[in-house]
């Protein structure tokens, strides 16, 4: 387990001489010889050296390298406010919630092996403690106090069995108890408890390998505890290797996973149970092995909520004509079922990738697809691209620039239904929302979840849903999960007509000098123009757009400038924005450390079906001090303010400053946290403020 410093269990030799050898008994020699008989006698698929009995093993069945202890404290205190207002500015809710909290845990680190290091090897830390915490809660019309006490554990443990061997494995578990800091909100406390067990058979034709493991995690401290949660994730692997010679490889894999998510408070819990076999054919073959042929094969199950089944084959052929030439051909077929929606996919792609000396990069890009769903409607889609990029050295520092062109057509066909969309993404960047491709969007579809599918957002709480024209827009909730800058993975069915086309050409070009003074200017150019028709009675909105962004860096060693004005011409919501911002580096030195940076944003959002105007700043400053030898100090300050001529006002604050001492094996932390988030009608504030204390009690047993 990592301490509050986040260091691991310290392993050195000690410079203790070696105890005289004690003497054994008979039947604790044969039981230690029994146990390295067993070790050398596992299936041994490569020769390896015996190991030397006289030289290894030494006297004992167990033998402590180092034994460390540690005694650590964390004390709390923390108030949470919520205050929200009626139409005329009255407080009409009030909550006040208040948390004293001691947790004192004494513990061993450890580092040792059983017989011999390459048997049974084991390290690790172990803590037991005692906690107690009073609660009180006010209300305009209600006060509530509370108490509870109890045991708490943490580990951080491990074991590694036969590393020498072919057939070696290894078993750990960990139990770690955190707190967890997020911007403009209170922290988060987050228990993550971790097992399970790995095992591999080394062999050079054919390696093995499988592993369980378990996560357990628990998040409290969100307002109301709505979105208090508790994610359970188990999975089971079990995979390996062929090498058929150095250039023809095959791997397989088969994984069993259940995740469980549960939301306190919420109405909506998500358990799946998924079960995946995998299959991989590697083939390097022609001239000095420079062609590929890669093929994957998929078949998944799936059970639960939200439920995926896939069977997919994947052969990709890549020919590398000459070190300026390659071609690159693929075939993609799959039948999936999806939340009780069965889709048919073919897509067949080819590329041609040609390197021009340094300077110039052509790709062309060739594809089509035929899917059909049970709903009956059938898509062919097909369509090109050709992409050029051009960065070449001159007397003023560096040049590069970009054109793209594409050109994509949509045919759909049939009675008229659903058409799934997977994994589409989105990144959120206030004070814009983030608009999902397809028209038509089924909102009760919406699932939004983080990078990994686990994490799963919901809609009130993490992120709203609005509709602009025929199109569906998501906003970012400032006191939800979803960070500022965050991307997120979104599926959903769109409504699909009877006989419609959808046909779009797309324009990317990109203009760019690097100077050698740090000054950089560019131009940024996205055009793209769709055209679409339907069967009567459904309508589609053309999308026509075009972007430009155009501005200016400069980077000196102390600091950084930068201003970018944009134009974004769309026919659903248009905008224009002028962003300026910058760094500064006030003091850096051996002892301390001072910067701060300054950005502001301004759009105006005119044309579109909702008129709005948005004015943004926001303002960070750190600085990092060493006041002596023992002493040293942190304070990080974030301010933002956005001012939404619809939307209302949004005004964030998170400060924390960390006073640290540390001298010896005594360590002390003081820390001071700071939020505020007021949005409209709503404002939220809370502090907290805890004191950490670590005593490291080093080599306090030693037995050989």
């Amino acid at each position: 387990m990592n301490d509050t410093n986040g260091r691991r269990p310290r392993t050195r030799k000690s410079s203790h001489a070696r105890p005289a050898r004690r003497r054994v008994c008979a039947p604790s020699v044969m039981f230690r010889l029994a146990l390295v008989a067993f070790a050398c006698a596992c299936p041994t698929l490569k020769a390896q050296e015996p190991i030397k009995m006289d030289e290894e093993i030494k006297p004992g069945l167990f033998h402590i390298r180092r034994m460390d202890a540690y005694l650590e404290m964390e004390a709390g205190l923390e108030q949470h406010r919520v205050r929200s207002q009626d139409g005329s500015g009255r407080t009409n809710a009030r909550q006040t919630n208040r948390t004293a909290s001691i947790y004192p845990i004494i513990g061993l680190t450890i580092d040792g092996d059983m017989v011999h290091p390459h048997l049974f090897d084991f390290s690790g830390s172990l803590g037991v403690g005692y906690t107690e915490s009073r609660f009180r809660e006010e209300r305009l019309d209600f006060t509530d106090a509370d108490r509870s006490t109890g045991f708490l554990h943490e580990f951080d443990l491990r074991a590694d069995f036969l590393k020498t061997k072919p057939l070696s494995g290894g078993i750990y578990g960990t139990r770690r108890d955190d707190r967890i800091g997020r911007l403009f909100l209170p922290s988060l406390r987050e228990v993550r408890t971790e097992w399970g067990s790995s095992w591999s058979l080394r062999h050079d034709v054919f390696p093995i390998r499988f592993s369980f493991d378990r996560v357990d995690t628990d998040r409290t401290g969100n307002r109301d505890e709505i979105d208090d949660e508790r994610i359970r994730q188990d999975r089971l692997r079990l995979g390996g290797d062929w090498k058929i010679d150095e250039h023809h490889r095959v791997t397989y894999e088969y994984e069993h996973a259940r995740t469980q998510q549960k939301f306190q408070g919420g109405e909506v819990d998500f358990d799946t149970t998924r079960d995946v076999v995998r299959l991989e054919h590697e083939l390097e073959f022609g001239a000095d092995y420079r062609h590929r042929l890669f093929t994957v094969f998929r078949y998944q199950e799936e059970t639960g909520d939200l439920a995926e089944d896939l069977f997919e084959i994947r052969p990709e052929l890549t020919l590398k004509h000459s070190e300026e030439l390659s071609t690159r051909f693929s075939y993609d077929g799959r039948r999936e079922r999806y939340d009780g929606l069965e889709v048919e996919l073919h897509r067949f792609d080819a590329e041609l990738r040609h390197q021009f000396r340094k300077e110039l990069t052509t790709v062309f890009n060739f594809y089509g697809l035929e899917e059909r769903t049970d709903d009956d409607v059938e898509t062919s889609q097909g369509g090109g691209s050709v992409d050029w990029h051009y960065g070449r050295d001159n007397a003023l520092g560096r040049f590069t620039g970009e054109l793209g062109l594409a050109f994509d057509s949509e045919r759909t066909r049939g009675d008229g239904g659903l058409r799934a969309v997977r994994n589409e993404s989105g990144t959120f960047r206030d004070p814009l929302p983030v608009y999902l491709t397809r028209a038509h969007v089924v909102p009760i579809s919406l699932r939004v979840t983080d990078l990994t599918g686990t994490l799963v957002y919901q809609a009130g709480l993490d992120f709203a849903a609005t509709r602009t024209a025929d199109r569906v827009a998501l906003f970012r909730l400032a006191s939800g999960r979803i960070a500022n800058g965050q991307t997120v993975l979104i599926d959903y069915y769109v409504e699909t007509p009877a006989d419609g086309s959808i046909d779009t050409l797309r324009m990317d070009f990109g203009l760019q000098q690097a100077f050698e003074s740090g000054l950089t200017p560019y131009y940024r150019f996205n055009y793209r123009n769709q055209e679409a028709d339907a069967s009567q009675g459904f309508d589609f909105i053309a999308d026509r757009t075009n972007h430009h962004r155009m501005g200016v860096t400069y980077t000196r060693p102390q600091w950084s400038a930068q201003g970018e004005f944009e134009i974004f011409d769309d026919t659903i919501d248009p905008y224009d924005a002028f962003r300026i911002g910058g760094g500064w580096v006030v003091v850096r030195s051996d002892r301390q450390l001072f910067d701060v940076r300054l950005d502001f944003g301004q759009y105006l959002f005119v044309g579109g079906e909702l008129d709005r105007e948005v004015s943004e700043i926001n303002l960070s400053a750190r600085h990092e001090c060493r006041l002596n030898d023992f002493w040293t100090s942190t304070v990080h300050t974030t301010w933002r303010w956005e001012d939404d001529s619809v939307r209302g006002t949004t005004n964030g604050l998170d400060l924390e400053g960390i006073l640290a001492y540390r001298r010896g094996n005594m360590a002390i932390e003081f820390t001071l946290e700071y939020d505020l988030l007021r949005i409209a009608g709503s404002r939220e504030d809370s502090v907290g403020a805890w004191i950490n204390l670590r005593w490291d009690m080093e080599d306090i047993a030693r037995m050989e």
